[in-house]
C-alpha cells in the first residue's frame, strides 16, 4: 500500500482478511474491576461495608454444625442476611479465602462387559438384589436381600428388614466370606470372584467398593435397565414372587418366618431344570465329588448332566427323599441356611 496498491489489491496479494488488517489487540486485561465493598440493608437504609465484613459472616456461617454450604446457597443467605451480593462474587469471595467446599469425587465404578455370565465353578460369580415385600403391620414395603452363587443357584445368605443400609449388606458379605469364601480358601487359592450388584446406593457406597476391594472380591455394575446383567437372582425374585404372592404378611417377624423357610426349601429340596433337575444343595455336593458334567453349548449357554442315574442317589451317596425330591444329610458348608 505503501508503493501505491489498492487496499484490497495489497490484503488479497498478503492473502489477509479485513478483519485482520484493522484488529487492534488492546493491552491489559479487560473488564469491569472486582468490587471491594458490598451494599447492606440495615435499618431501612442501605449502608456500604468492606468485603471482609462478609467474608467473616460466611465464616461465622460455615463454622454452624450442619451448614457448610456452598457457594450459592450461601448467597441466598447472604441476601436474606440482608446483603445485596449475588452468587458470582460470593463464589469469587469464597475462593479468594479457600472456603469453597471440595467437589465431591463419584467413587469409580466398573460395569459388567457380559450380559451373560457362565461361570466354570461355585462361588466364581455371585449377584446380589433387594426385593421390597409388603407388610401390613406398619403398611410399608419390608426390604430382602439375597445373595445368589450363580453357578450353584445357591442363596448363600438373606435378611430382611424396614431399611437396607451399607452396614447390613457388609454385615451379609462377612457372613458370605466367612462361611463360604473362607473355607473353600478362596484368598489363599487366588480365585476370581465377581460381584455383581445393580447401582443401589446401599451398593454403590464407598464403603461397600472398599470392603469388597480389601477381601479381594471383585464387585460389577449391571448397567442401568438392564437386568437381565443379573439375571439369576433376577429369576430367584420370581420364584419368590409367586411365593410371596399367595399369602399376606401382618408382620415383619411372621414374613421372616415365612423368608426363612423358603430360603430352605429353596436351597435343598426344590429342583431346577438349569442345574440338571436337582436342589441348589444337591447340585453342589454331587459337583464336588465329580459326579455332574458340563457341557458348553452355542451362544454362552452351558448344560449339566448327571453321570449316574438318578434313583441311584439315594443309595450311593446317601441321599434321603425329602417332600418329593432329595437332600443331603451331611450339614456344614452346604447347609446354606444358618
Amino acid at each position: 500500500m505503501a508503493l501505491g496498491l489498492l487496499r484490497d489489491q495489497a490484503l488479497e496479494l498478503a492473502e489477509i482478511s479485513k478483519d485482520q488488517f484493522y484488529y487492534n489487540p488492546k493491552e491489559g486485561k479487560q473488564g469491569k474491576r472486582a468490587s471491594k465493598s458490598t451494599k447492606y440493608r440495615k435499618a431501612g437504609s442501605w449502608d456500604i461495608v468492606d468485603n471482609q465484613e462478609v467474608v467473616e459472616k460466611i465464616k461465622t456461617q460455615l463454622s454452624q454444625r450442619d451448614m457448610n454450604y456452598g457457594y450459592r446457597k450461601m448467597s441466598y443467605f447472604l441476601q436474606q442476611s440482608g446483603y445485596l451480593i449475588n452468587h458470582k462474587k460470593v463464589y469469587r469471595l469464597m475462593k479468594e479465602h479457600s472456603l469453597l467446599q471440595a467437589k465431591k469425587v463419584s467413587a469409580q465404578k466398573n460395569y459388567v462387559k457380559y450380559r451373560i455370565v457362565v461361570p466354570n465353578r461355585p462361588l466364581e460369580v455371585l449377584e446380589m438384589d433387594i426385593k421390597q415385600i409388603w407388610v401390613e403391620e406398619q403398611r410399608r414395603y419390608a426390604y430382602n436381600l439375597t445373595i445368589l452363587d450363580t453357578f450353584t443357584r445357591a442363596a448363600l445368605y438373606f435378611t430382611v428388614g424396614y431399611n437396607m443400609r451399607q452396614t447390613q449388606v457388609k454385615q451379609a458379605w462377612e457372613y458370605v466370606i466367612e462361611h463360604y469364601l473362607q473355607p473353600a480358601d478362596a484368598l489363599n487359592r487366588k480365585l476370581h470372584i465377581e460381584v455383581r450388584n445393580d447401582n443401589g446406593p446401599q451398593f454403590s457406597a464407598k464403603m461397600i467398593q472398599k470392603f469388597f476391594e480389601e477381601n479381594g472380591l471383585n464387585q460389577m455394575f449391571t448397567h442401568p435397565y438392564t437386568p437381565q446383567e443379573n439375571g439369576h437372582v433376577e429369576s430367584f425374585h420370581g420364584i419368590l414372587a409367586k411365593h410371596l404372592n399367595r399369602q399376606t404378611f401382618w408382620t415383619l417377624e411372621h414374613l421372616e418366618q415365612d423368608l426363612t423357610l423358603f430360603y430352605e426349601r429353596y436351597n435343598n429340596t426344590r429342583i431346577h431344570a438349569s442345574i440338571a433337575y436337582l436342589s441348589p444343595h444337591d447340585f453342589w455336593k454331587l459337583w464336588e465329588i465329580e459326579q455332574i458334567e458340563r457341557i458348553e453349548k452355542a451362544k454362552n449357554k452351558v448344560q449339566f448332566k448327571l453321570k449316574i442315574p438318578y434313583y441311584k442317589l439315594k443309595e450311593t451317596f446317601g441321599f434321603y427323599e425329602h417332600e418329593g425330591s432329595c437332600s443331603l444329610q451331611s450339614e456344614g458348608l452346604y447347609a446354606l441356611i444358618d
